[in-house]
């Protein structure tokens, strides 16, 4: 189990020498991916936020065509992935998606291991040669701050465990919050701090986005949501603060390359260039998610100083059993809005 701070990801590098060693190689992917067909992108992000990354990329790499296909919820991307591999041979070129479903088409043999470092990807960014880090979703205490002051908000996880939120407090269905954060308390406290949670009486939601809006219009005066699906209401002018507790459980969200790619070198440039300040900035401004590797996002920036909570990629299979049975758990408070 693996617990993470902003200052031990080893962010301190600078992209610019990296830049200048790796020029030619990275000339050589985009003078190869221009002759070949669009790199297909397999993503979760709706496709009009996808387009304002793309733009980005191609004011950078004009001759380079993507192509975005949307895939709702990890499992379609693991599903879609092996079946397409096992009925013709190839998926989409770019695969994006949480550790557990990348993991998984990794260790069916589907991903393409690549030396990211001739690139100059950092090694921080890569835990093996199939999957590098892009981006990030990040647990927050969200409020309504009409009805919340910042003095009674919640600063630590034990803030949110009050009693005094009983029927006041919102939540995704899925308890994913408490699975990511035993990799640091362990699975008996996580699943203690959960069993206190219940007896809360949280309202349960579908989604984290409807979660923040029903914070935002005062259905509920507090949740526990996602930083990304916060932001909209947020600047639409809801009344909503946020907050990233004591220790913040995350997912990492990794791309990798697929084996027979129709075009791997646009595939390998487009994951190269989101690691960067550009690409990872273009990126966070466009969905919300920003990867807490590169310094400059905004998300970064929000949980410094902060312990980041979250299991290892090869911690996928221990994850998945917890969350199984911690949403077994949450799930008896009712049904989901």
């Amino acid at each position: 189990m693996k617990t993470l701070t902003t200052a031990a990801f080893g962010l301190t590098f600078a992209l610019a020498p990296f830049a200048s060693a790796h020029a030619q190689s990275l000339a050589d992917l985009e003078k190869a991916a221009a002759g070949k067909p669009p790199v297909t992108w397999y993503e979760s992000s709706p496709s009009e936020q996808i387009d304002k990354v793309l733009a980005a990329f191609q004011r950078k790499y004009p001759s380079v065509k993507v192509r975005h296909t949307r895939l709702v919820g990890g499992n379609e991307l693991a599903v879609r992935g092996v079946q397409e591999m096992q009925a013709r041979g190839y998926t989409g070129d770019l695969l994006t998606g949480g550790a557990d479903h990348i993991s998984q088409l990794k260790g069916r043999g589907y991903l393409e291991g690549v030396n990211w470092a001739q690139f100059g990807v950092p090694k921080a960014y890569a835990p093996s040669p199939e999957m590098v880090a892009t981006t990030a979703s990040i647990y927050v205490a969200l409020w309504n701050s009409r009805k919340v002051t910042d003095a009674e908000s919640p600063k630590t996880w034990e803030d949110v465990l009050n009693p005094k939120w009983t029927n006041r407090v919102g939540s995704w269905v899925r308890a994913a919050s408490f699975a990511q954060l035993a990799a640091t308390v362990g699975p008996d406290s996580a699943k203690r701090s959960l069993e206190r949670f219940i007896k809360l009486k949280p309202m349960l939601f579908k989604s984290t986005f409807p979660l923040a809006q029903a914070v935002g219009s005062g259905e509920v005066d507090m949740g526990i949501g996602f930083y990304h699906s916060t932001l909209p209401p947020i600047n639409a002018g809801a009344p909503i603060k946020m907050r990233a507790l004591d220790v913040v459980p995350m997912h990492m969200i990794y791309s990798g390359v697929s084996k027979s790619a129709r075009n791997p070198e646009g595939a390998k440039l487009l994951m190269t260039w989101l690691t960067t300040n550009e690409g990872a900035l273009a990126y966070e401004d466009a969905t919300g998610r920003g990867n807490p590797l590169v310094t400059a996002t905004k998300t970064a920036k929000f949980i410094a100083g902060k312990k980041t909570s979250e299991w290892p990629p090869e911690k996928s299979d221990e994850l998945g059993a917890l969350n199984e049975y911690y949403n077994k758990m949450l799930e008896a408070v009712g049904s989901a809005r």
